[in-house]
């Protein structure tokens, strides 16, 4: 077997190592009814069928991704035909449907062509699309790309909202970043319902600590306000499933408070959210610290 010199190998492994995932895009597409795939017929007003049909107007589909949040907005609109791609001004067409997808996935294909790979959920949906709310449903987004910068060309385009339908296009428009950008915390990064546990002591009467644990979950709204449901013993007394509010505070960095009563805890998020660590800061007579996991 021959032997491959170090720097060959580190060459080899090279593209394996290197940043797989999209900076920020903005892609948009135009939308005909015959690459429309669903178990049911979209159900759109009579106007704008006869419209799309007819040629006169068209649908367009717009997908904006911020790389730092991991999310992914959603914004559906008719223009009239042969307009501008991408479209200028979309905030001054009718609004067809739009929804927010948080991105779980993201990754980008070299081969046999450059792709973008997303996959994520849809977080909500204030404008029904023609197959109804898909609040929940789960989202693939994948797209060529010949470019990257300010005018790139797409293509194909394909989107899946699981179980409701499928969309289809050759070709799109829009902008391209292959280097994202630098993750940061919101209030919305603690969202969901957490499993945690703490441990640590209490101080008693005479100024010594003594054994204190805590476990049960927490559930957080992604704005600040949290329902704690807990069980725990302090210093051999025990107490079952109390529950309680909370509020929490958030930075960019996912360092943040989290307060109740008169205590307050000092805790920090994983950027993907689904962890938090958690110590005590106020009151001084409690001495814990713990870990919180998003179920």
């Amino acid at each position: 077997m021959s032997k491959l010199p170090l720097a060959a190998l580190l060459a080899a492994f090279a593209p394996l190592c290197a940043q797989t995932a999209p900076g920020d895009f903005m892609a948009e597409r135009i939308i005909t009814l015959n690459n429309v795939f669903a178990p049911a017929a979209p159900n759109l007003p009579d106007a704008v069928l006869a419209g799309l049909r007819s040629g006169a107007i068209e649908l367009r589909q717009r997908f904006t991704y911020n790389s730092a949040q991991r999310t992914m907005e959603q914004l559906a609109f008719i223009v009239p035909a042969k307009s501008p791609l991408p479209f200028p001004d979309p905030s001054s067409a009718p609004v067809g449907d739009h929804y927010i997808i948080q991105i779980e996935s993201a990754s980008i294909s070299t081969a046999p062509s450059p792709a973008v790979i997303l996959a994520g959920h849809i977080t909500s949906n204030d404008v029904p699309t023609p197959f109804g709310y898909n609040t929940g449903a789960g989202v693939t987004l994948s797209f060529g790309y010949r470019s990257e910068g300010a005018a790139v060309q797409f293509g194909p385009i394909v989107e899946s909202v699981s179980p409701l339908y499928g969309l289809y296009s050759d070709t799109g428009a829009g902008s391209l970043s292959l280097t994202p950008s630098s993750q940061k915390c919101t209030l919305g990064s603690l969202n969901g319902v957490y499993m945690f546990q703490l441990s640590g002591s209490i101080q008693n009467a005479n100024g010594g600590f003594e054994p204190w644990v805590d476990s049960g979950r927490f559930s957080s709204d992604g704005n600040g306000s949290i329902t704690i449901v807990d069980s725990g013993n302090i210093v051999g007394k025990s107490f079952i499933n109390r529950t309680f509010p909370a509020t929490y505070v958030m930075d960019e960095n996912c360092a943040g408070t989290l307060t109740f009563g008169g205590s307050s805890m000092d805790v920090v998020v994983s950027r993907d959210g689904k962890t938090v660590n958690m110590v005590f800061t106020k009151i001084a007579s409690v001495v814990a610290s713990g870990v919180g996991r998003l179920q």
